[in-house]
């Protein structure tokens, strides 16, 4: 069924099991709103943004530009 689970409105973010938090910020007023940014220890970032809707990304930062790993929305037509 893919992260969507019928009626519950759940993203389940199965590529963050086992990684280590080195910092969790939560932002009042972040670019598109409230926002909620986890740094992990392998240089991975996942980001929520707190909106109508709920999104949310999984980076890696390797210097440059922040590759993204996973783009997650609170939709059915994720898989």
């Amino acid at each position: 069924m893919g992260p969507f689970e019928a009626g519950n409105r759940m993203i389940d973010c199965k590529e963050l099991i086992g990684k280590v938090v080195r910092q969790a910020r939560i932002f009042e007023n972040g670019d598109y709103g409230p926002e909620v940014n986890f740094e992990f220890t392998d240089n991975s970032n996942f980001n929520v943004c707190l909106r109508n809707t709920v999104e949310a990304k999984l980076t890696l930062d390797e210097g440059g530009q922040p590759r993204v790993l996973r783009d997650y929305e609170s939709s059915p037509d994720i898989d």
